[in-house]
Order: C-alpha cells, then structure tokens, then sequence
C-alpha cells in the first residue's frame, strides 16, 4: 500500500516537473513578427486551396470515367 502511494506522488512529481520544462521550452521560442505569421498564413491558406482544387479535379475526372466504364 505505501509503496503504491510513493508510486502516485512520484508520477505526480514527474507531471509538474514536465510542465515546468514544458513552459521553460516554450519561453526559448522565437516567435515571428505579426506581418510574417500573417504572409506565412496567406501562403498557407493559397496552397490549400490549390491543392484542394486539384483533388476536385482528379476526383471528378475519375468519377466521370468510373460513370462512363459503368453504364456502358
């Protein structure tokens, strides 16, 4: 039985001690400035929707050639 409750204080102990790493790490984090994080996520968002365009195309594409084996 103590040797249980040794067991749970020490896993609790690991936990704060990974959140006190935790937050030490991300102090260290050089964060980009507001104009870069802002063109960074216009590039983002640019080649989303690129690339969901593309898989719209490839899909329809297929989907008509699957409707064109099928009913003939």
């Amino acid at each position: 039985m103590s040797q249980e409750i040794e067991q749970e204080k020490q896993n609790g102990f690991k936990f704060f001690r990974y959140v006190k790493e935790s937050i030490t790490e991300v102090k260290k984090v050089v964060w980009p400035k507001r104009p870069d994080a802002v063109r960074m996520t216009g590039f983002v968002l640019f080649f989303v929707a690129i690339f969901a365009l593309f898989i719209y195309g490839v899909d329809s594409v297929i989907s008509l050639l699957f409707n064109f084996i099928l009913v003939r």
